[in-house]
């Protein structure tokens, strides 16, 4: 093979191995540009998907996430998955399992209800109807729980089973919809967090082991970045700090893009001024935002090359940074 041949092979196989790598890496929120705090504690509460079967569990992959993007933070995963429980058998052991903790409690439970329900034959529909609510009721004690406790409750919803050619299964899946439901509006009643495992994984079975129940490590990965995605969401509605972020590009010609973050929806006056001292233009004026991470783009086409100032005021707050015009 000649010298050019065996570049252009080693160039080729790079950019697979460049691509491949970078396809693994998750997106990082912005909520890892302004998160306020020096540690992430996380507690995983839940059931056999929680505490993992057969060596494969979603943590490290959680864990992995955090680390790629939330670099020089202290993160803390626990895992208090008891395979086979219940949403009842799991309440009563709940207040140990938050007992200290910090951060962000991420609940998965109540797969295991619906396979009793769907395992127990001759139960009339006011029998179902009244073991699922209180599924929904052990998991808004939960939730009430960790609220009392300042901790931030993160609900996932319940996978499905395989139920090809599965009669039990497939009652099992009705009833994995009516939990998954009652959970969504748990959710919004308590103004907390969803992961929704289900709608991710949906009836893709090959994320599974061949039990038809278990996610294996495709299946796990893609839970880890569900958790991930919700606990960022919380992150930046909850714990931002008030950031004004550095203008990109810098040095800029023609426009330019500023990004800030809010803790809480207020109003935003961000002006840009010259060196000395000159309002040269407003960029945002007396506009209401809401909480969140934000990014205004600005036309100084009009600006003479130098050296300029933007400063962003908000709830008696007044961040500043420097822009540099270039021509």
């Amino acid at each position: 093979m000649s010298h050019c041949k065996k570049t252009l092979l080693f160039l080729l196989f790079a950019c697979f191995v460049i691509v491949r790598t970078w396809a693994q890496a998750p997106s990082c929120s912005v909520a890892s540009k302004f998160y306020s705090k020096d540690s992430i504690i996380v507690t995983t509460f839940g059931a056999s998907t929680v505490a993992g079967v057969n060596g494969f569990s979603f943590q490290p992959y959680l864990q992995q996430n955090f680390q790629y993007c939330y670099t020089g933070k202290y993160i803390s995963i626990t895992n208090w998955g008891v395979p086979g429980e219940t949403t009842t058998q799991g309440l009563a052991r709940f207040d140990l399992a938050i007992a200290g903790r910090t951060g962000f409690v991420c609940i998965l439970m109540g797969l295991n209800d619906a396979l009793n329900l769907a395992n127990t034959p001759g139960l009339s529909t006011a029998k179902i109807n009244a073991a699922l609510k209180v599924v929904q009721q052990n998991m808004q004690a939960m939730i009430e729980k960790c609220l009392k406790a300042n901790l931030i409750p993160v609900i996932g919803t319940v996978q499905y089973l395989n139920d090809k050619g599965n009669a039990v299964y497939k009652t099992t899946n009705s009833y994995v919809n009516r939990i998954n439901a009652g959970y969504k509006q748990l959710v919004l009643q308590n103004h907390i967090y969803l992961a929704d495992i289900n709608a991710a994984m949906g009836r893709n079975f090959a994320l599974y082991q061949a039990d038809g129940i278990h996610p294996n490590a495709q299946g796990d990965k893609l839970i880890g970045y569900i958790w991930f995605d919700a606990i960022n969401a919380a992150i930046e509605s909850k714990l931002l700090l008030v950031g004004l972020n550095q203008n990109f590009p810098n040095p800029a010609r023609n426009a330019t893009t500023i990004g800030f973050s809010l803790t809480e929806s207020g109003r935003i006056n961000i002006q840009l001024y010259s060196m000395t001292g000159a309002v040269v233009k407003n960029i945002v004026a007396n506009e209401f935002y809401n909480s969140g991470y934000h990014e205004v783009n600005v036309t100084i086409s009009d600006l003479s090359p130098g050296v300029y100032v933007y400063v962003m005021q908000v709830a008696g707050r007044q961040l500043s940074k420097k822009m540099i015009v270039a021509k």
